[in-house]
């Protein structure tokens, strides 16, 4: 994943660029921050491959509370604010900002490629009312599951749990995902040698 940080005034042609991008459809994973464009190549074979399987194996749980789950998923306002977690669980009814992006979503799944921090977008979170984040570290396969607090101001910091109370069934052992009893295993997405 490459990823390129820049205020859109910054640059002579950056608007024209980024509207050329939406236009061909190139910007599928890009994101705002706060102003801030995130020009974000798509995901390695081996993230891809880890977020259909979190995709199937969490879909059952979520229909069972009448829930859907969205990969990826757009979250908060667009050309303005907003984060394209890799998987995203929400009530069918939850708010929209526009056709494409919802309001918030009550757990996202974010897939840390290399280079990408650890809680980098916990604050953007929070301030949309996400419930629960699941962290995975693509390379590593750890994970951690974070509970945004209860009635808590800015200041007070998400706590980590094994257990998610959107979704029974889904948790973090020992920084290794499990939905409904089948661990996520590693060596299944591990990256090939290149050839040539």
């Amino acid at each position: 994943m490459t990823v390129v940080l820049t205020p859109i005034d910054a640059v002579a042609g950056l608007a024209e660029a980024i509207d050329a991008r939406r236009a061909a459809g190139l910007d599928r994973y890009d994101e705002w921050c706060e102003g801030v464009y995130r020009i974000v190549t798509g995901p390695s074979p081996e993230h891809g491959e880890l977020a259909a399987w979190l995709g199937g194996v969490l879909r059952p749980a979520a229909r069972r509370k009448g829930m859907k789950v969205a990969a990826p998923v757009n979250i908060g306002v667009d050309k303005a604010d907003c984060r394209v977690p890799d998987i995203g669980v929400y009530q069918p009814d939850t708010p929209r900002t526009s056709p494409a992006f919802l309001a918030t979503a009550a757990l996202v799944v974010e897939l840390l490629s290399p280079g990408e921090v650890a809680g980098a977008k916990l604050d953007f979170y929070r301030s949309h009312g996400i419930e629960e984040v699941l962290e995975v570290d693509v390379a590593t396969g750890h994970a951690r599951l974070l509970f945004r607090p209860d009635e808590a101001g800015a200041a007070e910091p998400w706590s980590e749990r094994s257990e998610s109370r959107t979704l029974p069934g889904l948790q973090v052992v020992s920084g290794v995902v499990e939905v409904e009893g089948e661990p996520f295993r590693r060596k299944r997405f591990r990256r090939k040698r290149s050839v040539g």
